[in-house]
């Protein structure tokens, strides 16, 4: 694992000792988990699986600053899925990072291998839908877009995994 995602990690584990022990929207069948990040496009993708929620997180590669990103805007990111809209956050130990919600809670989750299984699932499926060209510079025009099209909803791309069941 590369040292940003470690970094992400640690971070999320620092939140989770300091912040969110013993309230009542942990899951305490997960732990903090960084699931398939590899390279994508100038940045690092794969799903963080906490005790409290699981997002689709870009992380910047090695050399590149999206201090520019600032909290509360939205930018937009193309997979060949689709285009998908992030929120910036700034983590001590990383700085900005980009996240998006796929599971706002994770109640439901019976234990950490299946929540790694979806992880897995939601990241496969990003790159099925379509064959469209990846933005040479994702981060500038999702920062100068002021709306976006979602041809693959979250809802849709998690439907194949949701309607097969969870084995």
């Amino acid at each position: 694992m590369s040292d940003v995602v470690n970094r992400l990690v640690a971070g999320y584990r620092r939140i989770e000792r300091e912040r969110m022990q013993g309230l009542p929207i942990c899951n305490d069948r997960l732990q903090v988990e960084a699931v398939g990040f590899r390279p994508h496009d100038r940045c690092l993708c794969g799903v963080l699986v906490t005790p409290w929620f699981m997002n689709l997180v870009l992380l910047p590669a090695e050399g590149e600053e999206w201090s520019a990103a600032t909290f509360g805007q939205k930018v937009i990111w193309r997979f060949n899925a689709g285009e998908y809209e992030f929120t910036p956050a700034v983590l001590e130990g990383i700085g900005t990072h980009l996240s998006t919600p796929l599971f706002s809670t994770v109640q439901d989750f019976p234990d950490q291998d299946t929540a790694r299984r979806v992880a897995g699932e939601v990241l496969g499926r990003l790159e099925e839908e379509g064959n469209e060209t990846v933005s040479t510079d994702p981060l500038a025009s999702g920062l100068k877009q002021g709306g976006f099209s979602r041809p693959l909803s979250r809802r849709k791309l998690l439907r194949g995994w949701l309607s097969v069941g969870q084995d």
